[in-house]
């Protein structure tokens, strides 16, 4: 289990459930909730961000202090890597990521690579970790990964 709910600081507030982009965490507001199925769990920190109890912990048994969204981590993907194989798209459990066309100086060929909505990432960083080519990173905030997309020309549609 990566992540518990400490239940005598957990003040049912309901965040932590509705944040949880893969639904196992259960409970009554105003009674401590719980992390209901511990192995599918996948460790993403979103429900200890968003504890204003700061009633859960990591797998190390640390509290997780509250982060505010605009400071969380953000998926980037380094274009220049990106094959187009959709195993991210395939594991983001909130439909993030999608294909464009590469904007690669001179690129004519039909290749798609892969970019995040910034607006629908949640920060669970399950992309990166099941990337098989490595290209994609946690380490911007929102705002800088938008700075420097507009900086390449790599924003996101919409």
């Amino acid at each position: 289990m990566a992540f518990f709910i400490l239940e005598e600081k957990c003040i049912g507030c309901t965040l932590c459930a509705k944040e949880c982009p893969v639904s196992i965490i259960e409970g009554e507001t105003k009674q401590p909730f719980r992390i209901f199925a511990e192995d599918e769990c996948i460790d993403c920190s979103l429900c200890a961000w968003v504890c204003p109890a700061e009633a859960i912990q990591n797998q190390f048994g640390e509290i997780v202090p509250k982060l505010k969204k605009n400071d969380r981590p953000i998926a980037w993907v380094d274009e220049e890597g990106c094959t187009g194989c959709e195993v991210c798209m395939e594991c983001c459990p909130v439909d993030a990521i999608d294909k464009v066309g590469s904007v690669s100086p001179g690129d004519t060929s039909p290749t798609q690579v892969c970019r995040v909505d910034y607006d629908k990432c949640v920060s669970c960083s399950l992309c990166a970790v099941m990337c098989p080519w490595d290209t994609i990173s946690m380490a911007l905030t929102k705002g800088e990964a938008e700075e420097l997309a507009s900086l390449q020309g790599t924003l996101p549609v919409g």
